[in-house]
């Protein structure tokens, strides 16, 4: 059965493999049982009999079939309910698709329309609600186009829901940081931590405005890998023109390229991304700056009269619903913890992409977790950022002359 299966550690193999879809479908199943999203539903009930399938399977297959069944967990677990609820969608089933699904589309609307795409809320007849507010940077709003420019009324209509958008987009990205790692397969571990645990297939399924954000992180780790700041900076820049999320990361593999490549590599990186993210931005802006600030500033940061629904029992949230000390004490926990992260850069930077992906893994999990507002979704970060730290210590380094080696 392999070394790995006979002694290895036990999360090491095809062992590591079965806990992991084991557990996954214990989750699903909960989330199933316990939620108030129908659209969760239906995804805890497909992914639970794909997580269970997997489980079984990885007791079976040989070693280097492993790939091969994340690739088919993850078609079960995240395409398959995918499908089914494009569907549905498409035959008016209203609870089909997740809030930012319909944000997203609506901005590429307004963006058309008026130049931005964020609604005048004091202009509205009634009292706004949190589905009125749109708390991503204006890039995101391409991927609702297709649907604003070609509607989505008929079946073949569901292939402009946002989600198609943001899946194909994702893949794209992924499969472009692949090849330029020039791995002969990427490693199941990374399949699994990328695309094929809850985190990442119920947000296939149900909304996905993180998959493409993601993706093109994971192609900026990528080019730092292969030493191409310059396509780097593009691919974060996208990133930070989408959600805010993305600058720490970009921050991380700016110190990765200043120690594998040099200042002048992190300078070209760092122009590169912020000239684009402003090109994105900044016309926006100018079109309607007070509802820039309003929907991307002050509702996540809770300063409006609306209250973003984001909330799991994390330990930043459970904190801060214990009143306003609360949410002081759950602040500065989270102050301390970014001192503490922004120490540990400066006295351990990452020396090539992998430990940039490690270190970023790291930042955001613990931000996560401190954070007032904040959900289970977006564990899908640090998780992703840990497989990439998988496929690029894998992929083999690329040494430059006069350099050493970035693995």
């Amino acid at each position: 059965m392999g070394d790995r299966w006979r002694g290895g550690h036990w999360l090491r193999g095809r062992r590591g493999d079965a806990l992991l879809y084991g557990g996954s479908a214990v989750l699903a199943i909960g989330l199933a049982a316990t939620t108030g999203y129908q659209a969760h539903r239906v995804w805890g009930l497909i992914a639970a009999a794909g997580y269970t399938a997997g489980a079984g399977a990885s007791l079976v297959v040989p070693e280097r079939w492993r790939a091969w069944l994340a690739g088919a967990v993850f078609a079960l677990t995240g395409l398959l309910p995918l499908v089914v609820l494009l569907v549905r969608r498409a035959n008016g089933v209203p609870w089909s698709a997740q809030p930012e699904v319909l944000v997203v589309e609506r901005s590429a609307h307004l963006l058309l329309d008026h130049g931005t795409p964020y609604a005048d809320l004091g202009g509205l007849s009634r009292p706004a609600s949190f589905e009125d507010y749109t708390p991503y940077l204006p890039g995101m709003s391409v991927f609702g186009l297709p649907r604003a420019l070609l509607g989505g009324d008929s079946l073949a209509g569901a292939l402009t829901d946002a989600r198609v958008v943001f899946a194909l987009s994702a893949a794209a990205l992924l499969l472009v940081g692949l090849a330029m790692l020039r791995l002969a397969s990427p490693p199941a571990r990374a399949i699994q931590l990328v695309a094929a645990l809850p985190a990442t297939t119920l947000a296939l399924a149900t909304g996905g405005d993180d998959l493409p954000v993601i993706a093109l992180l994971l192609l900026a780790l990528a080019c730092c890998h292969a030493r191409r700041p310059g396509a780097a900076g593009l691919a974060g820049g996208a990133a930070l023109a989408m959600k805010l999320t993305a600058a720490p990361v970009l921050v991380v593999i700016g110190l990765a390229l200043l120690a594998t490549t040099g200042r002048r590599a992190c300078l070209l990186f760092a122009a590169v991304a912020l000239a684009l993210a402003a090109a994105v931005v900044l016309p926006v802006a100018l079109v309607a700056p007070g509802q820039l600030v309003e929907h991307v500033l002050r509702y996540p940061a809770g300063l409006t009269e609306v209250e973003s629904p984001a909330a799991s029992p994390l330990p930043g949230h459970l904190i801060a619903q214990l009143g306003p000390a609360g949410r002081v004490v759950a602040l500065a926990l989270l102050a301390m913890a970014v001192l503490a992260i922004i120490g540990w850069l400066a006295r351990r930077p990452p020396r090539n992409a992998a430990q940039a992906a490690d270190r970023a893994a790291v930042a955001l999990l613990v931000a996560m977790l401190l954070l007032p507002a904040t959900r289970f979704g977006y564990l899908v970060y640090p998780l992703a950022l840990a497989g990439a730290a998988v496929a690029l210590r894998a992929a083999h380094p690329r040494p430059r002359a006069g350099r050493p080696a970035a693995g």
